[in-house]
């Protein structure tokens, strides 16, 4: 795992999370999750999403990076919930946002165990221990006051008037979509799968039920699209060396995670990126032979 992530150019402090050598967050490292230390194979993680810590506290939620290979996609920072069918949201866009939302989530742990100020300065965060405290009691998890979030902001912090000034390619957040994103997103990254044709799951009295707010897009891919056939969409698209496409369709649901990793396997001859090749087999080393789990 660590050789993927130097592959990928990834800040040397995400590594250390990832690789359990930080204090505090090392019993919650994405590689004694992820990695060979755990041979389980529960809740298998769609391939565009490299966990760095995931959270045990009730149902895991894990924090990593996203990232789309094959299509045109800038890599951010995002939490996947496995509760919630997989669905991933993005609260970073760099390294320094990530590990400070870290520094917030966990500032009472970090003061109880007494590693606040070492792992302050192992993320070289340059937010004051007040400011940290503050935004700690914030149950919005809002970070904008942080230093690190001055400049530019991932989708979460943008409202619907706001959606042009948001500069990244993530799909969705929980209010707003920006449709232009689309054609670059996976099914995971959809906060209401309305917006992509899919029905509102719904209990109750029928004369009770309301019509779902959130209204399907003009424009939606047919990867996106709940009544396509994923597995012959995938085959299509790798005819018709739309790369991008089949990767996006297979981060999806419709797929085992062996029927995904054959796929995986088989999009490497399209591919020269040596930290593909080389995620693509430690996926599979992990849940290549999974046939009894299907995404969504």
């Amino acid at each position: 795992m660590e050789e993927v992530l130097k592959k990928l150019e990834v800040d040397s402090r995400i590594i250390d999370l990832a690789m359990g050598r930080i204090p505090l967050y090392s019993e919650y490292s994405g590689y004694k999750y992820f990695g060979k230390l755990n041979n389980e194979k529960s809740f298998p993680q769609p391939p565009f999403f490299i966990p760095i810590v995931i959270n045990y506290d009730g149902t895991p939620v894990s924090y990593g990076i996203i990232n789309h290979w094959f299509a045109d996609r800038k890599s951010s920072y995002g939490d996947m919930d496995f509760a919630n069918e997989f669905d991933v949201g993005e609260f970073a866009l760099t390294a320094d946002q990530f590990l400070d939302s870290l520094l917030t989530e966990e500032y009472d742990n970090l003061v109880e165990e007494g590693n606040l100020n070492e792992v302050k300065r192992v993320f070289k965060s340059s937010a004051s221990i007040d400011l940290l405290q503050d935004l700690s009691k914030n149950e919005a998890f809002n970070n904008s006051d942080l230093p690190s979030f001055f400049n530019f902001k991932p989708i979460g912090y943008f409202t619907e008037l706001e959606q042009d000034l948001y500069k990244g390619t993530f799909p969705t957040n929980n209010e707003i979509l920006i449709e232009r994103n689309l054609n670059k997103a996976s099914y995971f990254e959809i906060a209401h799968k309305e917006w992509i044709g899919y029905i509102e799951k719904k209990s109750g009295f029928s004369l009770f039920k309301k019509k779902s707010p959130y209204e399907a897009a003009e424009n939606v891919p047919e990867w996106l699209k709940p009544k396509t056939n994923k597995q012959q969409l995938f085959d299509k698209y790798v005819s018709n060396n739309e790369y991008d496409k089949a990767w996006l369709t297979i981060n999806g649901p419709g797929f085992t995670p062996k029927e995904v990793g054959e796929r995986l396997q088989q999009l490497k001859a399209y591919s020269n990126e040596e930290a593909y090749h080389l995620w693509v087999d430690f996926w599979c080393k992990k849940y290549g032979d999974t046939d009894t789990f299907i995404f969504i």
